[in-house]
């Protein structure tokens, strides 16, 4: 039988990178909020983390497209 051997990504690329001033300024209100219902630190919380951190980054690209 053949075996299957799945391929890890250890490095995936994503449309942001962190440290962008931008964004930065709005994620600690949003750690905060995550932490209230969430263990820190825990994979949930980086994964719903980087989650609204995307969506941050998202919103002001958005902005600037239409700029």
């Amino acid at each position: 039988m053949n075996e299957i051997n799945p391929t890890i990504i250890k490095n995936p690329p994503k449309s942001w990178w962190c440290g962008d001033p931008r964004i930065e300024k709005y994620m600690p209100p949003v750690a905060e909020a995550i932490k209230k219902y969430m263990k820190w630190p825990s994979p949930a919380f980086t994964d719903v983390y980087n989650r609204a951190y995307e969506a941050v980054y998202k919103a002001i690209k958005d902005c600037d497209a239409e700029d």
